[in-house]
């Protein structure tokens, strides 16, 4: 029998390395990223480039991806139109388009932040385009570009949570079941960030049929964010919470039909 420890442990490396890649933020690579670069003058210790720059000149994957984190939304930060589709282009170009997965993981942590429509396309765009890369690597950029599709907070982001949320376990290794099931509970995740029904009905129907424990939990976590409620992993119990329906709001119901009403108690009302 073939011991499957090397594999996991070589996957669990992956999606580490991967992981710890996305979150360095601007100049956090350190003193030691920049002296073995390829590309490494002394004198860029003392000047910062322009990233703009960087991206249009230089091949050198750890210069491109610190200068995709280094970016910023133009119009939160008092730039023009033309600073803000020409950063926005570039960014969600390189989600998808980059040949370094670290690239790729840069330009889409940078995305989450940004509040134009486009970086949920962009972002979209980002978890298709994934497979240009070997499973594991691939699952860890989808599930990168999903958890940044919920932090963008945007209601066009919830249908391919969704999707991704409701997708049938696939048949195949147990490595291949396991990157679809770390995929969802990602979607799962995102999906914390929206009062919305559609995302809403989702994750409670998770609970009627998925019997992934870990699944369930997640989505749990996310109903309780999205509502505020403290309500245990019971799919019953949530669906009663809601789709209630007591005297005073059966004519909410009546006169606005049941999604409406579910985004009023979502909203607290409002």
């Amino acid at each position: 029998m073939i011991n499957p420890a090397p594999k996991m442990m070589r996957r669990n490396l992956t999606l580490l390395l991967a992981g710890l890649l996305t979150l360095l933020g601007p100049g956090c690579g350190g003193f030691m990223d920049k002296v073995t670069s390829k590309d490494f003058e002394f004198s860029s210790l003392f000047v910062q480039p322009n990233p703009l720059m960087v991206l249009r000149d230089s091949t050198d994957g750890r210069a491109r991806a610190e200068a995709l984190r280094s970016l910023r939304e133009p119009k939160q930060h008092g730039g023009t139109d033309q600073d803000q589709d020409l950063v926005v282009e570039v960014l969600t170009k390189a989600a998808w388009n980059e040949h370094y997965v670290f690239c790729r993981l840069a330009a889409i942590n940078t995305l989450r932040h940004f509040k134009d429509p486009r970086a949920v396309e962009g972002l979209k765009e980002a978890y298709y385009r994934a497979t240009s890369f070997p499973p594991d690597v691939a699952t860890v950029i989808k599930c990168q570009a999903l958890s940044a599709l919920g932090d963008t907070g945007q209601p066009a982001a919830v249908e391919l949570l969704v999707k991704v949320l409701r997708e049938p376990p696939v048949e195949g290794s147990e490595n291949e079941k396991q990157q679809k099931m770390d995929e969802r509970v990602a979607a799962a995740r995102a999906l914390g960030h929206f009062k919305h029904y559609e995302a809403t009905e989702a994750l409670v129907n998770v609970l009627k049929s998925e019997k992934d424990v870990a699944l369930c939990d997640r989505v749990n976590e996310s109903l309780q964010s999205a509502t505020g409620k403290s309500f245990p992993p019971d799919y019953q119990v949530w669906a009663d919470y809601l789709h209630q329906t007591g005297p005073r709001d059966t004519a909410v119901v009546e006169n606005k039909g049941p999604k409406k009403f579910l985004e009023i108690i979502l909203t607290g009302g409002k």
